[in-house]
């Protein structure tokens, strides 16, 4: 982007009088300004695999550090395991979830070839906000994007309880007794519910098949939070 591109992106990014959804769509006039056309329409990102997962990789160390820097300072007494718990709140399926919660149309950030891709599952959705996130910091600066960072984030990270992060848990117990990761997928003749709001159920099974608890949420993340939380229940695992 050039100059210009660059101050008017900052401009409407930290916008008070704008969300999050119309932020988004006036970055995508902005950044496919030099490229968009009668064949390359303005209403989706234009930009190429490659480019969209440096981007990502770029948008999740900015992400991080703002979140630690976050934490390091409120409170500033707080001790380093605590502060390694909080971020989890910039964890893909945390992301996720609040994506989904805040009405994000985030498949106007996910390229056709990324979304075709099944390697990335749900993950892609995290991974779009982190590439969007890395954008702006090349675009805008460190400071400006903490600034947009935190004005959506504040709020979740505010509000953010690492003892309810029961897939965290689970995980980390797993690590602990040397046991490969546990497995979750959809019981999709579960899912249930009206198509503007539906409920699914999720499964958690140990590596090895064992079926360790089923979650239902009105949400993906949401449900394999439930499922996590009956597995430890089941293990007898404080959660």
């Amino acid at each position: 982007m050039n100059t210009l591109q660059k101050k008017l992106l900052r401009e409407h990014l930290l916008d008070p009088g704008m969300n999050f959804n119309q932020k988004l769509k006036s970055f995508i006039t902005i950044f496919n300004a030099d490229i968009s056309g009668p064949d390359f329409p303005s209403e989706k990102w234009n930009i190429s695999g490659s480019d969209w997962q440096r981007y990502e990789f770029l948008g999740d160390r900015v992400l991080n550090l703002v979140a630690a820097d976050y934490f390091y300072h409120h409170p500033a007494s707080e001790r380093e395991g605590q502060m390694t718990k909080k971020m989890g709140i910039v964890s893909n399926e945390s992301l996720t979830e609040i994506i989904e919660r805040k009405k994000i149309d985030i498949t106007l950030l996910i390229p056709e070839i990324i979304g075709q891709q099944k390697t990335y599952g749900e993950k892609v959705t995290g991974g779009a906000l982190e590439a969007f996130i890395g954008v702006l910091y090349d675009s805008i600066g460190f400071e400006g994007t903490k600034t947009f960072i935190l004005d959506f984030l504040s709020d979740e990270i505010d509000q953010y309880h690492p003892e309810n992060n029961f897939i965290g848990k689970l995980q980390e117990w797993h690590q602990q007794q040397g046991l490969p990761l546990p497995v979750y997928s959809e019981i999709p003749e579960r899912r249930d519910g009206p198509v503007h709001s539906p409920l699914f159920t999720f499964r958690v099974c140990a590596a090895e098949g064992a079926v360790l608890g089923e979650g239902t949420g009105r949400n993906v993340t949401a449900a394999k939070q439930d499922a996590a939380r009956k597995a430890l229940e089941k293990l007898r695992i404080d959660a």
